[in-house]
C-alpha cells in the first residue's frame, strides 16, 4: 500500500482576538492557494488516491478537500477520523488503516508532532526519529507489512515549494 502523509496547509492564526477555537480554524487564502499549486506536483508525480481519512479540525478537511478535488475523489472518498486529531493513539490510526485492506492508496491528512511520529513508527518501528512536517508537506511511504504493525520504507518527503517547483519544472514554465 502506498501511504501519503499530508501536513494541513498554512492556517489562520490562533490568538486572544480570534472569536473560534483550534478546532475551528480555516486555512488562510494563502494556505489554499499554496497548497492548489502544491498539489499540482503531485499529480505530475502520478500520485492517485483511493481514500484520504483526515483529522475532523477545519483546517485538515480543508486541505484533505483541496487535494481531493485536485487528484479526481469525490467527497464520499474522504472520511473524517478521531484517531488523526491532535494527541490520538496510533495503535488505533493503525486499526482503522488496517480496516481498508483493499485500499492500495491512502492518505492521511493531520498535524505536527503526530504526523512525524506516525513516519517514524512506520519507518523506523518506534516514534525515535525526529521528523518535522513543514505546512502542506507531503510524504510516501510504502507499507511492505500491516501485521503485527504497519511497516514501511520513506520513499521521499517533500515541502510544498518542492511540490510546486517541481510542477513548474515540468510544465516547463516559470
Amino acid at each position: 500500500m502506498d501511504l501519503y502523509i499530508i501536513r494541513h496547509a498554512i492556517a489562520q492564526q490562533l490568538d486572544k482576538k480570534n472569536d473560534f477555537t483550534d478546532e475551528k480554524r480555516d486555512l488562510t487564502s494563502e494556505g489554499r492557494e499554496r497548497m492548489r499549486e502544491a498539489v499540482k506536483g503531485l499529480r505530475k508525480l502520478d500520485v492517485e488516491l483511493d481514500l484520504i481519512l483526515t483529522s475532523p479540525l477545519v483546517r485538515a478537511v480543508e486541505t484533505a478537500e483541496i487535494v481531493a478535488n485536485a487528484l479526481g475523489l469525490s467527497k464520499k472518498e474522504i472520511v473524517q477520523t478521531d484517531n488523526l486529531k491532535p494527541g490520538a493513539s496510533i495503535d488505533s490510526l493503525f486499526s482503522e488503516i488496517k480496516k481498508h485492506a483493499g485500499v492500495e492508496s491512502l492518505a492521511l491528512v493531520g498535524h505536527q508532532p503526530d504526523l512525524g511520529e506516525i513516519i517514524s513508527r512506520v519507518v523506523q518501528g518506534n516514534g525515535n526519529l525526529s521528523l518535522v512536517l513543514k505546512k502542506g508537506s507531503v510524504c510516501l511511504i510504502n507499507v511492505v507489512e500491516t501485521v503485527p504493525t504497519l511497516h514501511g520504507n520513506l520513499m521521499w518527503l517533500l515541502t510544498p515549494k518542492q511540490l510546486r517547483l517541481l510542477a513548474k519544472s515540468l510544465t516547463g514554465s516559470r
